[in-house]
């Protein structure tokens, strides 16, 4: 479901006018992360890290109201819902954007993400880079990771003069690490469109999933 934003009342239509005269209105925050307690949790059931982190961002994105906002053919919409959706590498060595509906009872969720990734991974390569139609809707995530470099920033390629697609936020987290605390941490980025989110939802987003990585137990 979805509800139009009419911009002659709404609050920050000073903002989505202003940055909406720019090609390339996106920007985005790298954050260290400390997921010591997601990491050990997974490592203690023996499962993997992926879905559990992407889960606690699906669900801090869906509770900040601008993260779910979308232009859309020049209108802005608020969804109630947010989809992931993330890229597999195939045993091709090409990779593939999958997605799927948002499950929040997480059992499901972890064995969704997992099949999901499994059949991914022996696709063969073809003409289509999204094997999913939900990777095309626009209430979603665009997300991925590199569990094989741990890095300090993150650029994503965006698409000039594209509202409707730059309005989708666009996430990214590395390779997790012990630091100099014996806890690990990673590097998370997300990037949206300022025409829609400001920097004050956007580290309300992070600070959330800052809160949830601090205390899984509650959530898993």
């Amino acid at each position: 479901m979805r509800k139009e934003i009419v911009l002659k009342t709404y609050r920050k239509r000073n903002q989505y006018q202003w940055f909406s005269t720019f090609p390339d209105p996106s920007y985005g925050f790298d954050v260290d992360i400390d997921v010591d307690e997601v990491v050990r949790m997974a490592k203690e059931k023996g499962q993997s890290f992926f879905p559990y982190f992407l889960y606690l961002v699906v669900k801090g994105v869906n509770g900040v109201p601008e993260l779910r906002m979308r232009e859309v053919q020049g209108k802005i919409y608020l969804y109630d819902l947010i989809h992931p959706t993330w890229t597999v590498m195939t045993e091709s060595g090409v990779y593939e954007n999958t997605g799927m509906k948002m499950e929040w009872d997480f059992p499901k969720f972890y064995q969704k993400v997992k099949a999901l990734t499994d059949r991914a991974k022996k696709r063969e390569p073809g003409d289509e880079l999204d094997a999913f139609p939900i990777c095309d809707k626009p209430e979603v995530i665009y997300s991925t990771c590199v569990p094989f470099l741990s890095i300090k920033g993150m650029t994503h390629p965006t698409p000039s003069n594209n509202h409707d697609s730059l309005s989708v936020p666009r996430i990214f987290w590395d390779q997790y690490r012990l630091e100099g605390d014996g806890r690990y941490h990673l590097t998370l980025n997300i990037t949206v469109s300022h025409t829609l989110v400001d920097g004050f939802p956007l580290a309300a987003c992070f600070k959330a999933i800052e809160k949830d990585c601090r205390g899984p137990k509650k959530i898993f």
